[in-house]
């Protein structure tokens, strides 16, 4: 029988409560890490349980989540050293599976969650510099730990936003719509 000490209540933003258990096994033997350790010659990443039950991540939507899965695989073919200049560039994304037209919309949504900071290109005469990211959740070269932005967003403020940009959504479409039916013959 599990003791009342053995389970740790694990608290997330949305106030959900998921039982940790302490495990009864003895030491780690040769055996275990193998089995649970990292695979030998993979590149591999973690994320915290206080990540993944987190608002932020349980609310992104499809193409948020294939772009922060992007910059994860991006984040791992560099061995987690280029953690803010990790660069995908919209054909890369378009490549792995995400429309055009929902790039801009995702970048915005993982920026809005916390999940990313994003660093624009500029356009310079014949050359394009690429957009850089950098994942809020693992650390950098510059700040050397994690800023954790992810960990201030709430219900709440998911919901505002999401209000907020559905408005300017319909103003758009209510836009594009006038302009063509008022168009000259």
């Amino acid at each position: 029988m599990l003791d009342e000490k053995d389970i740790k209540i694990h608290s997330s933003n949305a106030n959900n409560r998921y039982e940790i258990q302490k495990g009864r096994a003895s030491r780690r033997t040769n055996q275990d890490r193998k089995l649970n350790g990292p695979p030998k010659y993979q590149p591999w990443l973690w994320l915290t349980a206080e990540l993944l039950c987190s608002v932020p991540w349980r609310s992104m939507g499809i193409n948020c989540y294939r772009l922060i899965s992007h910059l994860l695989i991006e984040h791992c073919n560099h061995k987690g050293l280029n953690n803010g200049r990790l660069i995908s560039t919209y054909n890369q994304l378009q490549e792995y599976g995400m429309t055009k037209s929902k790039i801009r919309e995702a970048i915005d949504e993982a920026e809005f969650l916390g999940l990313i900071k994003h660093k624009r290109g500029r356009r310079m005469e014949v050359l394009n510099q690429p957009n850089y990211y950098r994942l809020t959740f693992y650390p950098d070269s510059e700040r050397g730990y994690a800023t954790n932005e992810w960990k201030s967003i709430t219900k709440e403020k998911i919901n505002r936003w999401r209000l907020e940009t559905g408005k300017k959504l319909e103003n758009r479409l209510n836009y594009k719509r006038n302009f063509k039916s008022k168009s000259p013959k």
